[in-house]
């Protein structure tokens, strides 16, 4: 048998995947007889061309009879890996965003190309084999489900696909569901790469992932009140291909090139948001939103993370926000040198109070305590997502804050017929100036 690079415990699809996850390139030649391989990694563009190389080393073989390698191609590029995404980008507000202002979100994808020479004697070999590995920046795996590599649901070849980065499940109407209310921002994420002309399990072909536009459908009383249409750009490198959408009814409802110009305020039920390919066809899934009317009385909050797509995640929480200062760390002074030649009296007999101790600048703690007693069963599991996220928004009366996930434990139970409240603290990850 000649070179060959085993499909059956490395990554057969060579397309995007999470990048935080253990990604094992196998080969094996038992054909010939070697020294030892030689690994060379090149920097791999969305048009299949290659840049410099960036890093090279020789690797021992596993197994004599069959001369096997073996390398993880995570640990290998970590230090290449490109550091331009924004996890905290600002997610609405301001102007709304028109059609050219949908941009790309984190910078969230990478290429390389890993190639394999022997090495016998001294002398190197002609390339042997060639494997692409492209890490969706932000994504993670755990590490029980490291070889479940299948990432095809987010760059779709068929309808059936889901095509946005969301660990939201398909719920009813085959659409990805949301519930949100007048004031709320949010956005959602798609792999768009119809310039990376790459075939991957045998036929299917990553550029086929060719979003043009969005196209917002608007229903009131079981009718279509409004449509609007978003063009997206073309991307032409990998550090584009993440884009951001636009599915918040603040994020949308005031822009001026809705086609029939319906006033919001005379009511709304639910909309959609579905992408488009070059023919107009609605390969992969709409995301539909619908007016949360639950009652609220106080000021609501969300919750915004990257899952473990890579992608936006986002939560409402209507319960009752508590708001947490912590000056506790607010223990550093020094003494009032000045205290007595200070000390005295006005001219109408009052005395001047002066500190013993003088206050220092100090920092310390913001945080919010979040609840609700209404999220759906598939709302509670897409919670899991949040209380691993490395990176997590939180929005309070009309503030986006940085934060992390206060809370350090969460049970999920499935669903049954009594309420199953959630409730969680995230800390604020700027410091309160005391």
């Amino acid at each position: 048998m000649a070179f060959v690079i085993s499909t059956t415990i490395t990554a057969s699809t060579e397309a995007p995947y999470e990048e935080r996850q253990v990604a094992p390139l196998y080969w094996s030649d038992n054909a010939v007889t070697i020294d030892t391989w030689l690994v060379e990694v090149y920097p791999l563009n969305m048009d299949g061309t290659l840049g410099a190389k960036i890093a090279q080393a020789y690797v021992n073989i596993l197994n004599s009879s069959t001369n096997a390698g073996r390398i993880d191609m995570n640990e290998w590029v970590q230090s290449f890996t490109i550091e331009t995404f924004a996890p905290y980008q600002k997610v609405g507000g301001g102007v709304q965003p028109a059609a050219e202002d949908i941009n790309y979100m984190f910078g969230a994808l990478d290429g390389f190309q890993f190639q394999i020479y022997s090495v016998t004697g001294g002398t190197k070999s002609a390339v042997q084999g060639t494997y692409n590995y492209i890490p969706v920046r932000m994504g993670k795996r755990e590490n029980w489900a490291w070889n479940d590599w299948d990432f095809s649901d987010y760059f779709p070849d068929a309808a059936t696909k889901k095509g946005w980065m969301t660990e939201r499940e398909v719920g009813s109407l085959s659409k990805v569901n949301y519930d949100f209310a007048d004031e709320d921002e949010a956005i959602a994420s798609l792999l768009q790469m119809q310039n990376a002309d790459y075939v991957y399990n045998g036929t299917n072909n990553l550029n086929e992932s060719d979003w043009v536009k969005v196209t917002y459908s608007l229903y009131y009383g079981g009718g279509l009140k409004d449509t609007l249409t978003l063009n997206l750009t073309v991307p032409t490198n990998w550090n584009a291909a993440q884009r951001s959408v636009p599915i918040g009814p603040a994020n949308i409802k005031d822009n001026a090139n809705w086609a029939l110009v319906y006033d919001w305020d005379d009511g709304w039920d639910y909309y959609d948001v579905q992408p488009l390919d070059s023919s107009n066809l609605t390969v992969g899934r709409a995301i539909r939103v619908y007016k949360d009317c639950r009652p609220i009385k106080h000021a609501p909050a969300q919750l915004y993370w990257i899952g473990a797509r890579g992608g936006a995640e986002f939560l409402r929480f209507d319960g009752r926000v508590k708001d947490v200062y912590d000056v506790s760390g607010r223990d550093t002074y020094k003494i009032n040198r000045n205290l007595e030649s200070q000390v005295s009296y006005s001219t109408q007999g009052s005395q001047l109070y002066l500190p013993q101790y003088v206050s220092m600048p100090s920092v310390g703690k913001r945080s919010f305590v979040l609840s609700e007693d209404f999220f759906t069963d598939a709302e509670r599991e897409l919670f899991k997502s949040a209380v691993t996220a490395q990176y997590m928004m939180v929005r309070f009366k009309g503030q986006w804050y940085p934060c992390r996930m206060r809370t350090t434990s969460y049970t999920h139970e499935q669903a049954s017929s009594r309420l199953l409240p959630i409730t969680c603290e995230v800390e604020v990850t700027m410091d309160l100036l005391c």
